[in-house]
């Protein structure tokens, strides 16, 4: 999907559908950083060492120290010796949050002028092959390929 969606509507697309997902994970009681740093802790196998969160997400470690803060102090997240891993609770805000998203982005998407843009990525989100997940990737590249997902933080 890279390198599909780049002219100056289809980036203003990406960017309403940013808003979309922000808007969904507000009401989930989440931040867009403490989201983001969810769902890169839910793959993970166990406890990951903050500074490992944050060379993953490619953020300043202060930032994502603040996040995993607030996410521990809700108990979403637990705090170990050898790093934060996510609480079960952490993993069902965050995955309930992922699954609204996906529908409130599809129907955003529905009620839009249907350019072929629009129309590609109607089919790609009905199939399930434009996701959260998706979004996140095409807005961590930015238009020149450049960005990272801190960007969102």
């Amino acid at each position: 999907m890279s390198g599909m969606y780049r002219d100056e509507d289809d980036l203003r697309l990406l960017a309403e559908l940013a808003g979309v997902l922000d808007q969904t994970v507000t009401e989930a009681g989440l931040s867009p950083g403490t989201f983001i740093v969810l769902r890169h802790l839910s793959a993970a196998d166990g406890p990951v060492p903050v500074t490992a969160v944050a060379e993953g997400l490619r953020a300043e470690p202060e930032e994502v120290a603040d996040l995993c803060g607030r996410l521990a102090q809700a108990e979403l997240i637990e705090t170990r010796p050898n790093g934060v891993a996510i609480a079960e609770a952490g993993r069902t805000i965050s995955s309930e949050a992922e699954e609204r998203a996906n529908v409130a982005m599809r129907e955003y998407v529905l009620q839009r002028p249907h350019t072929a843009t629009v129309y590609g990525l109607v089919a790609a989100m009905q199939s399930g092959r434009f996701t959260v997940v998706d979004l996140l990737e095409l807005l961590a590249e930015g238009p020149s390929g450049e960005a990272s997902p801190a960007d969102r933080l």
